[in-house]
């Protein structure tokens, strides 16, 4: 940065070494009226200043008065010998009017500049080094008799008046081989006439991108190298208005600023032509704040920024330290929802969210090979407390009362405490990530107690009639540099518990493989059974998620099951057994698996079973020995054994007590009750209908799952 803002320095400085030669050339003619010979001295002081040429192909034309004016037609000025062409910058016309008396004492005050048609070329060599950086003075020529000496100390022009028509301003960078062109329409530039603050209107196109500028400054010595003056600033510019009002200088140097910044737009994206890199489509979105700029410190108070129907205010600071730059914030938020910040119309890429043509199968990904942005991590150190009254990071999922602390140093982050209420209860978790090593390494921990998972499956769209208690605990760590990398080598649990709530029929009736038209009379008439419980524990290793227990459990309906999931090739393969204690109905609780890519899992129900009652009733399981806890998985994809995971269903197995002692619990789930209903009707005609039940009853799980899950 120090070196783009001593380059514009001496760009400027060159400039106006150009000005002076032109101002004194005005003033010399006082002592002689040969043009030529005013044109030569020109050519002789800029060649002095900046070891260039200064080629004037068209006449020269002088008017001598207490503000001396000069014009000139096809002015070129030379290039650096390694430019990629001959001329730095051409005029097809330049008027410039110089008031005399500050010139005599080294200082510039153009009253007024009319310049037609430039072209200008800023480049930069393969080395980094700028056309602009002249090379060293040459001895000066002889001065036109009478003309006064310019000074050694060049200042800064002061230009008053100015109107630009047409011209280009190109910027080429060999190194990167990128160009910018600004195209400009017209600047208007003037100072009232009883004096004042400077005006100025730009109408140009930056890459062909049109924008439009307007401001009002203290003059352009302040506003590059000198004390902070006045400056109200807009710019228009792709769909999106620009503001600052308050004061600043030294922009060229250690700037120093403080000005109340606005800016509001219809989309983020319209000015990603003008920043070089692609914007997400945010919006529409309004921001302000109030900044305070000294040398290497940034620092925004006041900031509020409104992004569809997020919100965010609060406090920031930037400063530029020796090792890397610090930033501190202290942010509140009413409502932060992430699709307000993600920039895409509909899931998965495209407009209709299907994956877009660039990502192809990539976008079923649960966990995307793309790497993470690690490197922002080790730029920057930073310390940054949120706290939100409701943050919503999926559609399905609302976080309350959210508070959590962003530690970043040296690369490594730290989020803790990280507290937040879901769906009734309470969240605490920890999260680190070591993101300068070698390997990158990340655990989390959480912990939930009385989470309403009733209310998630309301939000999921899977049922509104469920209710109970869960405690979470999930407890990971891996390593990589990718989500995919993550995933593949995770280690650790996950493990959720409910005990003795509520549970709408009709998810029991898609547990029982979606036989819709014919588990009625398993659950009676009532529109909700009891729940003994859910357990459900799977343990990780290197990728592998294998499962401990998996039961639900109502007391006259149960759902057992295991297999795993290998996270690094986003394969499911896990097995299902339903039972009633219903004896007369057992033939209908039919079991079912979950198989095929994690983004896209589908739910093979058993028909066989179902049809030749390969579950059975309650005494042949009973007789079977069946054992539904810690089901072994020898790989996943490979399941252990193949008698059937569940024993009776009521009597004497309290198969909430077992789940709950495989994952370590303990204890006895609540004693077993009659779920408040009507006595099941007669099952005749019940088992004719099966056939028919089992054409829809993958389509009826697959759905509930994914709506579950936000597919």
């Amino acid at each position: 940065m120090r070196k783009r803002r001593g380059g514009i320095r001496r760009f400027v400085t060159g400039v106006t070494a150009l000005l002076v030669a032109l101002g004194v050339a005005g003033y010399a003619i006082v002592a002689s009226l040969d043009v030529q010979r005013v044109a030569d001295f020109a050519r002789g002081q800029v060649k002095s200043a900046t070891g260039r040429d200064l080629v004037i192909d068209g006449p020269v034309e002088l008017q001598v008065s207490l503000t001396p004016s000069i014009n000139l037609e096809a002015v070129r000025f030379a290039n650096a010998p390694w430019g990629s062409r001959a001329d730095m910058a051409t005029l097809r016309r330049i008027e410039i009017e110089v008031e005399l008396l500050p010139l005599l004492f080294g200082e510039v005050v153009v009253k007024r500049l009319v310049v037609v048609e430039p072209d200008i070329l800023l480049e930069t060599d393969a080395e980094g080094q700028g056309n602009w950086v002249f090379a060293a003075a040459q001895p000066a020529a002889p001065a036109a008799p009478g003309a006064a000496e310019p000074a050694d100390d060049i200042t800064l022009p002061d230009v008053r008046d100015v109107l630009v028509e047409g011209g280009r301003l190109t910027v080429l960078d060999a190194g990167r081989q990128q160009v910018l062109r600004l195209e400009i329409v017209k600047a208007v530039g003037a100072v009232p006439a009883g004096g004042g603050s400077r005006s100025l209107e730009l109408e140009a196109a930056y890459n062909g991108n049109p924008f439009r500028l307007e401001a009002v400054y203290g003059g352009l010595p302040a506003l590059l190298s000198g004390a902070p003056a006045p400056l109200e600033a807009s710019v228009e510019a792709g769909g999106v208005t620009l503001s600052a009002k308050g004061r600043a200088g030294n922009l060229a140097g250690a700037a120093e600023a403080e000005l109340a910044l606005t800016a509001a737009g219809d989309s983020l994206a319209g000015l990603s032509p003008f920043l070089g890199t692609e914007l997400p489509a945010l919006g529409p979105f309004k921001l302000s704040a109030d900044t305070k700029i000294e040398s290497q410190a940034i620092e925004v108070t006041s900031l509020s920024l409104q992004v569809g129907g997020s919100d965010l205010a609060g406090n920031a600071s930037l400063a530029r330290t020796a090792a890397r730059p610090a930033v501190k914030a202290a942010l509140v938020s009413k409502r932060l929802d992430l699709a307000d910040f993600s920039g895409r119309a509909a899931p998965g890429g495209g407009a209709d969210g299907a994956p877009s043509a660039e990502t192809g199968g990539a976008a079923d990904r649960v966990f995307p090979d793309e790497p993470l942005p690690l490197a922002a991590l080790t730029a920057v150190d930073a310390n940054v407390k949120l706290g939100a009254d409701l943050l919503r990071p999926t559609p399905q999922l609302e976080l309350e009362e959210l508070q959590l602390t962003l530690a970043l140093a040296g690369g490594r982050l730290t989020v803790a405490p990280l507290t937040a209420g879901l769906a009734g209860g309470r969240l605490d978790g920890r999260l680190t990530l070591a993101a300068a090593e070698a390997e990158p390494a990340l655990t989390l921990t959480l912990d939930g107690a009385d989470i309403d998972f009733g209310d998630l499956l309301k939000r999921a769209e899977v049922s509104d009639e469920v209710a109970g208690k869960l405690a979470l605990d999930i407890d990971l760590e891996g390593r990589g540099a990718s989500p995919h990398a993550l995933a593949a080598g995770l280690g650790g649990h996950v493990q959720a518990v409910s005990q003795d709530g509520t549970i709408d029929n009709s998810i029991l009736s898609a547990l029982s493989a979606g036989l819709g038209d014919i588990t009625g009379p398993l659950f009676g008439q009532s529109r909700s059974t009891r729940l003994e419980c859910l357990v459900a524990r799977f343990d990780i290793d290197r990728g592998q998620a294998k499962s401990r227990a998996l039961v639900l459990d109502s007391g006259t309906f149960a759902v057992a099951g295991r297999g795993g999931i290998d996270l690094g090739a986003e394969q499911v393969n896990l097995a299902f057994d339903t039972q009633t204690s219903q004896p007369s109905l057992a033939s209908l609780a039919v079991p079912f698996k979950v198989v095929g890519p994690l983004a896209d899992p589908e739910v093979v129900p058993d028909a066989v079973g179902a049809v030749t009652g390969a579950v059975g009733t309650v005494g042949d399981v009973a007789r079977s020995g069946g054992n539904f806890v810690g089901g072994a998985v020898d790989a996943v994809g490979g399941l252990v054994g193949t008698g059937p995971l569940i024993g009776p269903v009521g009597g004497s197995r309290d198969l909430c007590a077992e789940a709950l002692a495989a994952i370590g619990r303990g204890g006895q789930a609540p004693a077993s009750s009659a779920p408040s209903s009507s006595a099941p009707p007669s099952s005749g005609g019940i088992v004719d209908d099966a056939g028919k039940a089992l054409q829809d009853a993958g389509d009826a799980i697959e759905k509930g799952i994914k709506n579950l899950f936000g597919n």
